[in-house]
Parts: structure tokens; C-alpha cells; sequence
């Protein structure tokens, strides 16, 4: 039944810091005007810090930053410098799911890459720490609660709903999509046949597999994979199980929010419902 319910050269690359922190402490690129100097002087020398990070011994020149600059505006402007270099320390630490090359210079298709690898990391830390929150209920206040909750669907729901004709997608990381589906799920909002329910089950495992095609950092990916379906299959993986049911809920609601968009649904009225 329905289971889909269930700076200088000379500085030093930072330590990267919480992403949650870093997103609410700092100002962003929509915070400041394209002529505030201070806050474009410490872009430029964000940029030019995480290009040496790279290797590159030459700083993007006028003409690059100038680029570099307007594609910020254009695309990022959710981002503060402080975003950008976190962002640049975590792909250098491996720990950013982005295939961007760790050598080079900095051109705006590869910071427009790590930026939206980091984009989509940062939503599935929200995500996640609004997921972990009724752990702290007797701490926080009702009012409180319901800031995250509004902050949660600003950023990974509205904004991007909003930006799907541009991006020409909904772009929020899975584990994000299964969060919203659940919200959508529990508010009346959606309905999943049994039909479309194993249809998604199996468009999961497929994404699953090209998942285990693509992953470099674990051991034999592909063996692991296919002895989980196997011991799932025999009743004796349930995580698995777990793990193919949050993979189908995301797939589900991508089709979903684009079909929304499609007949030109008004998301921030459809939010308040949720």
C-alpha cells in the first residue's frame, strides 16, 4: 500500500565553518549594491584567494572579475564571500558532491558549478536541521518554530519554484524534495496511487544505480549496491528499503512541483496550507 507516504597571496585556505551559520550571519550579493566598494573589494579578494586554493598563481584580472562579478548578481546572489570561500574549502576537501576540477583558474562556468554544488549542499543542511528540531521542542518557542519552518520553505521551496523557468528545473538536492514531499503528503496536498506508487520505487532504484556508477569515494560501490537490493529483496535490508521509499518520495515531488508550475500554481498560497 502507498509506501511512498511512509585576499592576498600569502593567506591560508580557512577552515570551513558551518554552512547553516555562514548562510544566516552574512550579507549576501542581494544585500549590496553593485557600487558598494567594500563589499566588492572583499569579493575580489575572496575570488582571487579561492583561485591560489586552486593553483593558479595569477588572480582573475579586471576583465574576469568583471565577468566574474555580473554572474554573481546575475545567478548568486545568495551568496556572500564568506559563502563562496567556505564553499571552495569544501571542494578542496572533498566533502562538496561536485565534479569541478581542484586545479585551475576560475572561470564563471566553473564558479557557477561550485556554486550550485554548494547551493544544493546548504538546502540539505537546512533541510536537515529542520528535520532534527522537534529533538530541541521544549527549547525553542512556537514562534521560533515557525520561522524555521517559514525560512525552510522560502528557500527550498518558493525561491526555486520561482526560478524554474530560469534554471529551466527545480533545483534542490533530493534528500530536500522527499523533505517537501512529506510536508505536501501530511498537508492533503498530494496523493500517490499504487500505480505511480511502485512506478517511482522503480525510478528510484535506477537513480540509486546511476548513484553507485558515479561514486569514487566508496569501496566496490556497485557490489555494495547490488547486495543490498539482494538482501533487501530477501527481507534483511530494511535501511535499503528506507533509503529506495525517501529516493522515490523526492523523484515524485520534482514531477510534482513542475506539473505546479506548469498550470501556474501560486506556491506561496499552496505553502501556507502546508
Amino acid at each position: 500500500m502507498n509506501h511512498l507516504a511512509k585576499v592576498s597571496s600569502k593567506e591560508q585556505p580557512q577552515a570551513f565553518i558551518s554552512v547553516v551559520d555562514t548562510y544566516r550571519k552574512t550579507l549576501k550579493v542581494r544585500d549590496m549594491a553593485p557600487d558598494n566598494k567594500q563589499f566588492w573589494t572583499k569579493t575580489r579578494a575572496t575570488l582571487a584567494q579561492c583561485s591560489l586554493m586552486l593553483g593558479s598563481k595569477i588572480a582573475p584580472t579586471d576583465e574576469e572579475y568583471f565577468i566574474l562579478k555580473n554572474v554573481l548578481i546575475e545567478s548568486f546572489k545568495d551568496f556572500s564571500p564568506q559563502e563562496i570561500l567556505n564553499a571552495f574549502n569544501l571542494l578542496i576537501a572533498g566533502k562538496l558532491n561536485c565534479e569541478a576540477d581542484k586545479y585551475g583558474k576560475i572561470s564563471a562556468a566553473y564558479l557557477g558549478k561550485v556554486l550550485l554544488a554548494y547551493r544544493d549542499h546548504r538546502h540539505k543542511a537546512l533541510a536537515e536541521e529542520l528535520k532534527n528540531k522537534p529533538k530541541e521542542e521544549k527549547q525553542i518557542t512556537k514562534e521560533e518554530r515557525a520561522k524555521i519552518r517559514a525560512e525552510f520553505l522560502q528557500n527550498c521551496l518558493i525561491k526555486p519554484y520561482k526560478e524554474i523557468e530560469k534554471n529551466g528545473a527545480f533545483e534542490v538536492d533530493k534528500h530536500t524534495a522527499a523533505q517537501l514531499f512529506k510536508l505536501f503528503r501530511r498537508a492533503g496536498q498530494i496523493e500517490v496511487g499504487e500505480e505511480e506508487d511502485e512506478k517511482y520505487q522503480l525510478k528510484a532504484i535506477a537513480d540509486l544505480k546511476e548513484d553507485a556508477t558515479k561514486d569514487r569515494r566508496g569501496h566496490k560501490p556497485m557490489q555494495t549496491y547490488f547486495e543490498a537490493i539482494r538482501d533487501m529483496n530477501l527481507g534483511k535490508n530494511d535501511k535499503m528499503r528506507a533509503k529506495i521509499m525517501q529516493r522515490a518520495c523526492g523523484l515524485y515531488f520534482y514531477d510534482f512541483i513542475l506539473r505546479l508550475h506548469k498550470n501556474n500554481v501560486n506556491i506561496e498560497e499552496m505553502a501556507k496550507k502546508l
